[in-house]
């Protein structure tokens, strides 16, 4: 069996970083090069579509604001610079904090079955995806925008246009509010399901120990 040790994982997770900061840079290169209509029209209409897919608003419009925060520490006043580190912290420490009283919740909660704790077991896969968006994106976007290959005016322009891709993400909302609740709704049966095969594999299981 190949185990993955710390340093596997720190240099796989690095790899990811330097992945998703070319496909940042790539998509904003329209807007730096001038052509901001044109980058503005093609982000809008990702969006649009990114927005339907299955909890795609929950996650498009956290990478939205994540984008803003972090631009903005690099172009912003230097009151809007302190504001919005202080924002993206208590983004992070917020989702840790939730997803600490989600599982303490879980855990002194002796009453019902894992049916029972679908919400909780939910909140706390949400709130872990929001500490991997708020730190893995940040640290892309500062890889982008801190790019010494460049020179300054660029660094400016990759600020601006990430500042203006994270305002459509961070605004973009579903078409239709009821596929939102249906989505919800699905995300709940799917972990319900899984949870109840769960529990019937585990009976199965005892009743061949008889």
């Amino acid at each position: 069996e190949t185990k993955i040790g710390p340093e596997q994982i720190q240099e796989l997770e690095k790899r990811r970083v330097i992945r998703l900061a070319l496909s940042l840079r790539q998509r904003i290169q329209k807007y730096v090069d001038g052509d901001l209509s044109r980058a503005e029209s093609e982000w809008k209409d990702e969006a649009k579509r990114l927005v339907e897919v299955r909890y795609g608003e929950q996650i498009l419009n956290t990478v939205g604001k994540v984008y803003k925060l972090a631009a903005t520490q690099c172009i912003g006043s230097w009151t809007d610079k302190n504001k919005a580190k202080f924002e993206a912290y208590g983004m992070q420490i917020g989702a840790m904090q939730e997803a600490a009283k989600n599982a303490k919740e879980m855990e002194e909660d002796n009453v019902g079955g894992d049916e029972d704790k679908l919400p909780s077991y939910l909140e706390i896969m949400w709130n872990v995806t929001v500490i991997d968006i708020t730190t893995t994106l940040r640290e892309v976007v500062m890889k982008v925008l801190s790019d010494k290959s460049v020179k300054g005016d660029v660094l400016k322009k990759r600020a601006a246009a990430v500042l203006a891709l994270g305002e459509i993400f961070e605004n973009q909302k579903i078409s239709n509010p009821l596929e939102k609740q249906k989505s919800m709704r699905t995300m709940y049966q799917s972990a319900a399901q899984a949870a109840m095969e769960d529990t019937l594999n585990k009976m199965k299981e005892g009743e061949e120990r008889i």
